[in-house]
């Protein structure tokens, strides 16, 4: 980075901190006069370089212009320049965004739209996004995790696994009662396409008066999609895929944990001579309703996937899920998906992201939450291993089928490396994906015995101690060389703008 890139990137982190530190002191205020900012020259140079350095940047909208041509056509600064002077004159309009149908994975002839703007319209966002998301951020509650900078579905699934613990112990020294005994899954049906624009806005306006940067935003969510040439309104919905939809879905669904103020962020008796946070009183009001035989509930929610654990009776847990369908519909025009939201036993144990959690009887330390490998999730594996060694695929190489197959491996087993008895479940992956190598490879030298022959596993050049299959320098990752671990929500990354300290001058 040279220079100038640094001087850009120290001035917006300089204005960042300024709005994070106001957001987090005038929590019940709203900021004016951001419009300047957002329109800065060097916020819009900040905004370019991380859509250029985005995956999607090869990617056109409905003008068909990608980073690289207009870098060809026209260059980064003129093409800044001619933005800069559109949004100050008021000349800019958002275009449509160009729809794209993503399969739905195990579901077919289900799509997930996918809405692709523009080079131009995704500078915009990523610009008012810069500004935007320190003032929100300062708002948004401890058990939000999805689509926020520095956390992760790992961090929500600890959150979990933490809430779940049982803290006293029976007279054996058991831990015979569990704090949660039922959790409502949620899932809200088609979330990114029916949030109610009035009343997002109406979210945003509290926090936010500029009213140029909200004709900005009104305009981008009214921008329309084009799908097989036609122009199709958008009057509600976040279109999936824009650089600023993640920021106004949290905005919207955090009427979820809202509702549950109570037992996860208690506000309403803070006192000033109680030292005591607004996460710490809850912690309390939850000990006190629990000590009173009150129902409990805690939600924890990663974007539009949510549970809520309960603390009571089935049948309190059952009329709180249709009560909270009532809440989402009146307030936010959302339905929760009948197939996918139901009360579950904990015992029993639920999905959330694609990891099981349940509690789980340990015959001297009592009843533990555990978060496990679903079952389906190794099926699934197994699939695609399959499908990659399959008699097809013989013209391939060696080390082609491995560059292959090693992604797969490395991303599926970074992911559930966090889970109780992952080492187990990985030895036994490890062997089935040797077993369908050495059986592809049977088929690729089926009329050449000589070579049949020499087909050995080699020693690891990472762990000699290890035998695999190799060629040359490429070979079969092994999913039980990854550490497995308990994950520590200590790792989750805060922004700069969060942990750099003082009261900078922006």
């Amino acid at each position: 980075m040279d220079l100038g890139d640094q001087a850009d990137e120290a001035w917006l982190l300089s204005v960042q901190c300024k709005l994070y530190q106001w957001s987090r002191t005038h929590p019940e205020d709203s900021y004016r006069d951001l419009w300047n900012w957002i329109t800065d020259l060097r916020n819009l140079r900040c905004a370019w370089r991380k859509i250029a350095l985005n995956k999607g940047r090869r990617t056109a909208g409905v003008d068909g212009m990608t980073i690289a041509g207009i870098k060809v056509a026209m260059g980064m600064e003129l093409f800044l320049e001619q933005l800069h002077g559109d949004l100050k004159s008021g000349r800019y309009k958002p275009s449509p965004s160009r729809r794209k149908l993503i399969p739905k994975p195990r579901q077919p002839g289900k799509f997930r739209p996918l809405g692709i703007p523009t080079v131009r319209d995704r500078v915009v966002q990523c610009a008012v996004k810069n500004i935007l998301e320190p003032i929100f951020e300062a708002g948004f509650w401890h058990v939000s995790y999805g689509f926020r900078p520095g956390r992760g579905c790992h961090g929500a699934l600890e959150h979990i696994r933490m809430c779940m613990r049982p803290r006293a112990t029976a007279e054996d020294g058991r831990r015979q009662r569990t704090p949660y005994q039922w959790v409502i899954e949620g899932d809200i049906k088609g979330c990114f396409d029916n949030i109610d624009h009035h009343q997002l806005m109406k979210r945003v306006r509290a926090r936010v008066i500029d009213g140029k940067v909200t004709r900005l935003i009104a305009k981008f969510l009214k921008a329309g999609v084009l799908a097989d040439g036609f122009l199709l309104p958008t009057d509600k919905g976040t279109p999936q895929g824009g650089v600023i939809s993640p920021l106004l879905a949290n905005i919207a669904l955090g009427i979820i944990e809202e509702r549950y103020e109570r037992w996860t962020h208690h506000r309403r008796k803070l006192q000033a001579r109680r030292k005591s946070d607004s996460t710490t009183a809850a912690l309390w009001a939850r000990m006190t309703d629990r000590k009173a035989g009150r129902a409990v509930f805690f939600p924890i929610r990663y974007a539009d996937d949510f549970v809520v654990l309960v603390s009571g009776t089935r049948e309190q847990a059952e009329q709180e899920k249709a009560d909270l369908a009532n809440y989402l519909r009146e307030s936010m025009k959302l339905e929760l998906s009948i197939d996918k939201t139901r009360v579950s036993d904990l015992t029993e144990g639920f999905q959330f992201l694609s990891q099981r959690v349940r509690y789980k009887w340990h015959p001297r330390f009592g009843y533990m939450p555990r978060i496990e490998i679903p079952t389906s999730k190794r099926a699934d594996l197994r699939y695609m291993v399959k499908q990659m060694t399959k008699g097809a695929n013989t013209l391939w190489s060696l080390s082609e089928l491995l560059q292959k197959l090693n992604p797969v491996l490395r991303g599926w087993g970074n992911y559930y490396r966090f889970c109780t008895g992952a080492s187990r479940q990985f030895a036994a992956l490890d062997f089935y994906v040797g077993d369908c190598i050495w059986r592809w490879l049977m088929k690729k030298h089926k009329k050449l015995h000589h070579k049949r022959t020499r087909l050995v596993r080699l020693p690891s050049l990472l762990r000699p101690t290890r035998k695999l299959w190799r060629e040359g320098n490429v070979e079969q990752f092994l999913l039980s060389m990854l550490r497995v671990e308990r994950f520590r929500r200590g790792w989750m990354r805060t922004p700069a703008y969060i942990s750099v300290p003082g009261e900078p001058d922006a």
